[in-house]
């Protein structure tokens, strides 16, 4: 990954490591290793995805809990704050809206807390249009990928999908209102991302990509193009690649893996 991030350093943006515990008490080590990327040769372009509240999904491993949880007020997760603050580097915190009235609260006083740190929130919390705009209308510096939105959750236990939002799209593959005026509201806000993290998920790659082509399309051309590429570079610090068109407007740059 580093030897590809140096000879194709507009294309490949590499981050810290996404470390995952099979305990929901997991603090600790995973900061303590964190913290090891967070240098001023900024060999790293971003923290994460570090995960806040994530709960079990049937094709993964499950915990006595039913979710992973980390201590947001944890003096090592602080530090690591304080030093990414430092550096000006993008923070990925991934927390799901399943338990909206417990968890909006603590992370809504966290981006007000470091209101300088640009903090990047996968997948939408796989949260609602208007919960989504609550959040990016109540915090600047809050920026939200779209990777998974497309779909619904249905991986989750059914307790937890009842509380989240419907894909951004329905059947037919056309944008939801409510989706549709929150991204034309707002669209320097949002990342195109597809969460290839795992091979099935690679295997899928091709079709996710295109589905998301299809999405943009919807969009009108300035919009899309922020969407598709324009947020990332600004956010990642990235300067345009001089052989591309100006108009691949969803050529498969991401903000996030």
């Amino acid at each position: 990954m580093m030897a590809l991030a140096a000879r194709l350093p507009e294309r490949v943006i590499p981050g810290a490591p996404k470390f995952f515990a099979d305990s929901s008490a997991y603090e600790s080590d995973i900061l303590r290793k964190l913290g090891q990327y967070l240098t001023p040769e900024r060999k790293r372009a971003f923290v994460g995805e570090l995960l806040i509240v994530h709960g079990d999904k049937s094709h993964g491993s499950s915990t006595a809990a039913g979710e992973r949880t980390m201590d947001t007020t944890a003096p090592a997760f602080t530090d690591l704050l304080r030093n990414a603050n430092a550096l000006q580097m993008p923070f990925m915190l991934h927390w799901e809206v399943y338990d909206w009235s417990r968890d909006w609260p603590r992370m809504s006083a966290l981006y007000a807390q470091w209101p300088q740190l640009v903090f990047i929130w996968p997948h939408a919390g796989f949260g609602s249009a208007a919960q989504v705009r609550e959040v990016i209308e109540k915090h600047s510096n809050v920026m939200v990928t779209l990777s998974k939105t497309e779909q619904g959750q249905d991986a989750l236990s059914a307790e937890k999908s009842e509380q989240i939002g419907p894909p951004l799209i329905d059947a037919c593959g056309r944008i939801d209102a409510e989706w549709n005026r929150l991204l034309l509201d707002h669209p320097e806000r949002f990342l195109f991302a597809t969460d290839a993290h795992k091979d099935f998920r690679w295997n899928r790659y091709e079709r996710i990509v295109h589905r998301w082509r299809n999405i943009l399309k919807q969009l009108p051309g300035p919009i899309a193009r922020q969407i598709a590429h324009g947020n990332a570079m600004r956010v990642y610090h990235l300067k345009p690649d001089a052989n591309e068109a100006p108009e691949a407007a969803a050529s498969g740059a991401e903000g996030e893996r």
